[in-house]
């Protein structure tokens, strides 16, 4: 039996996303899981009121996440180098999914060199941490990946797990829409937040901007198979 769910994921930046549109995306689109990164205590307060079962963990600066879901959920940390995330076992209908929380460094920090081989530990940690927790439950994997396709973290996943946004995107004969822009406000340019997933597809994918944040909010529908 298949299980469909709704989950979003966004960059909120540093708690400067305005509460009011954060709600009125959450209010808009339901989603039965939400995945952030760079939470502040204004924004955790909104999705709390929204979700009884949650991980949020507001802090300063760029180390702020948080995850929430409708779903029976077991919340634990995932333990990456530099900075964490969060993974979650989630049951519904008498399945079980896996959803892990990202959020990695920014590939333009000086030194690049020393940054570029952080991203790959980070990103060896994840693979691991996949192997080890469930090889044989479905999938999904969510955040600010700070990596457009072109860039070689973003192919590292995509060579491991499908990208759903693109899947769905491409099921309707379009592309996937950026989700960053230079500054909040101005037009988006770059597609660095991703979901990627095994066992599971991606049936449809939207991008909401969130006044105050330089990245849209990304939803995508999921089919765990």
């Amino acid at each position: 039996m298949s299980v469909r769910f709704r989950l979003f994921t966004a960059n909120l930046l540093k708690d400067r996303v305005d509460p009011a549109g954060l709600a009125l995306v959450l209010d808009r689109y339901r989603p039965d899981i939400v995945v952030v990164q760079e939470l502040g205590p204004v924004a955790a307060g909104v999705i709390a009121e929204r979700y009884e079962s949650h991980d949020l963990r507001p802090a300063s600066e760029h180390k702020g996440r948080g995850m929430a879901t409708r779903f029976d959920a077991e919340f634990d940390t995932l333990e990456l180098p530099w900075r964490a995330g969060g993974w979650a076992r989630l049951r519904t209908d008498g399945r079980q999914l896996l959803v892990a929380s990202i959020h990695l460094l920014n590939p333009v920090n000086f030194p690049w060199w020393v940054t570029a081989r952080r991203r790959g530990e980070q990103l060896d940690a994840l693979f691991r941490w996949a192997e080890a927790t469930g090889a044989d439950l479905p999938l999904v994997v969510a955040g600010d990946m700070n990596a457009s396709p072109i860039w070689p973290a973003y192919r590292r996943l995509a060579a491991r797990w499908s990208d759903l946004v693109d899947e769905a995107a491409g099921s309707e004969g379009s592309r996937p829409d950026p989700t960053w822009a230079w500054r909040p406000g101005w037009p988006r340019v770059l597609r660095i937040d991703h979901v990627f997933g095994v066992g599971v597809q991606g049936t449809a994918a939207a991008v909401e901007p969130l006044p105050g944040s330089d990245h849209a909010a990304l939803i995508v529908d999921v089919e765990a198979i």
